[in-house]
């Protein structure tokens, strides 16, 4: 036990003084070091309920048995398919009655649509100038004489854009002079 006798010394008004002081300064430490011990687990506690309600989320979201979701490649071949029933919807429109060609007309710009929402751009090329530096495939070239300048005949398959990026090239048959 430490030696307090000098305590006794001082004038008693001080001496009580310096005591209540020395009680005081004590007690806040007490505080201080019970306030840091349950800082420590409230933290801890956080932690916790943070994780536990991290892991209830992923396992609410998470798939269950199936994978759900489409590859790109899918969305892109649905493209190209969206493109042929257009071309081939064209070729016998004036064979169909005037609202079965409204129909397909809207079915046709819907399924367009669809595709636009996940940034896929569909580009046919026919009927435009052929240029060397274009990214195309170019299956075949037919000889014209009457024309100035080699123009896009058909267009086998279209251009596939994902997001402003060639994900599949067009296959086309070019018409040069």
């Amino acid at each position: 036990m430490p030696n307090l006798d000098f305590l006794t010394k001082l004038n008693p008004p001080m001496g009580l003084i310096t005591i209540g002081l020395l009680l005081l300064i004590i007690g806040l430490l007490l505080v201080i070091i019970r306030k840091a011990r349950n800082s420590n687990s409230m933290e801890k506690k956080i932690d916790d309920l943070y994780s536990n309600i991290k892991e209830q989320i992923q396992y609410s979201v998470a798939p269950k048995f199936i994978d759900i979701s489409m590859g790109v490649n899918e969305f892109i071949d649905l493209a190209v398919e969206v493109w042929r029933i257009e071309q081939r919807v064209g070729k016998i429109i004036a064979s169909i009655p005037e609202g079965q060609v409204k129909g397909l007309e809207n079915s046709i710009q819907k399924l367009k649509r669809y595709l636009e929402k996940y940034d896929l751009e569909i580009i046919d090329y026919k009927n435009q100038k052929f240029n060397e530096g274009l990214n195309l495939d170019v299956l075949s070239v037919e000889k014209d004489p009457s024309i100035n300048e080699s123009l896009i005949k058909e267009t086998i398959e279209p251009t596939i854009m994902l997001k402003g990026q060639v994900v599949r090239k067009a296959k086309v048959i070019v018409l040069s002079k």
